[in-house]
Order: structure tokens, then C-alpha cells, then sequence
């Protein structure tokens, strides 16, 4: 079976990086001479990389989500209590996202001195992946230093 996933992995991999090269080469290649509203160089092809960051982005995502949910199915099998404790990192994810969500500010804000920005919701989503960044940055520092002193150390 792992021989099986390996191949599979390979293969998925070359067949990213192909299709990662076409779309620069089709970007960086093609295109060049379009002007846009600005009077400003414009490749014909941007869209198309875009889209497969976007595509390349949301795989990423649900490949993430799907492995993570077979893996505890299959931890919750051979120790409850292991997976259980493990799933507390992934709860006070949550919570801090929650809290910080709702800390969030929805002050309307300018946009390069030519308009304002007043979407409650996104400006609060903003604010709460600012917010959640600091606190998890916090936190890694702490536990890093804690590692260096030996704190964790059995």
C-alpha cells in the first residue's frame, strides 16, 4: 500500500509541476504588449495564474482537512484518550479564533485615499487573522524557549 501512495504522490507531483511551468511560461511569455485601463504593462495571462493559485490553494486546504479527520478516525481506534488530548490544540484553535473574531474592530477604513472600505464582517476577519497571528506567534516563542530550557524534556 505505501508503494501504491508513493506513486500516486509521485505522479501528482510531476503533473503539478508541469502545469505550474505552462502557466508561467504562459505568464511570463505571452502577453506582454497589453496595456490595461492605467496605461500599465498587464500580461494577457495573470487570471490564468491566479486561478491556479486559487485551485492549488483550496486542494491544499481539503487534502489538509480530509487527512487530519482519517487520522483521527483512525487514532480514536488504537487510543481514545491520546486523540482526544490531541484534539484540545485544535479546540482552543477555534476559541481563539472566536474571541479574537470577536474583538475584531468594524471601523470603516480609506483605501488609498480614494474610498472606504465599510464591510463589517471582513473588516472583522481581518482584524481576527491579525489578532490570531500575534497570540500564535506569542505562543511558538514561548514554547520554543521553553524547549531550549529543557521544560519539556522527560
Amino acid at each position: 500500500m505505501a508503494k501504491l501512495s508513493y506513486k500516486i504522490s509521485y505522479y501528482v507531483f510531476y503533473v503539478c509541476i508541469a502545469v505550474i511551468l505552462i502557466v508561467l511560461a504562459l505568464f511570463f511569455g505571452v502577453g506582454y504588449e497589453h496595456l490595461n485601463e492605467a496605461q500599465l504593462n498587464e500580461p494577457v495571462n495573470t487570471p490564468a495564474l491566479m486561478y491556479l493559485m486559487y485551485f492549488m490553494f483550496f486542494v491544499c486546504v481539503a487534502v489538509t482537512v480530509i487527512a487530519a479527520i482519517v487520522q483521527i478516525v483512525a487514532s480514536l481506534r488504537d487510543n481514545p484518550a491520546s486523540t482526544i488530548k490531541s484534539l484540545l490544540g485544535f479546540v482552543g484553535l477555534i476559541v481563539l479564533l472566536f474571541v479574537t473574531y470577536a474583538i475584531g474592530s468594524d471601523v470603516p477604513v480609506m483605501l488609498g485615499g480614494s474610498g472606504i472600505y465599510d464591510d463589517p464582517t471582513m473588516l472583522k476577519v481581518t482584524d481576527m487573522f491579525i489578532y490570531s497571528t500575534y497570540v500564535l506567534l506569542i505562543i511558538a516563542s514561548i514554547a520554543t524557549l521553553l524547549n531550549l530550557f529543557g521544560v519539556f524534556k522527560k
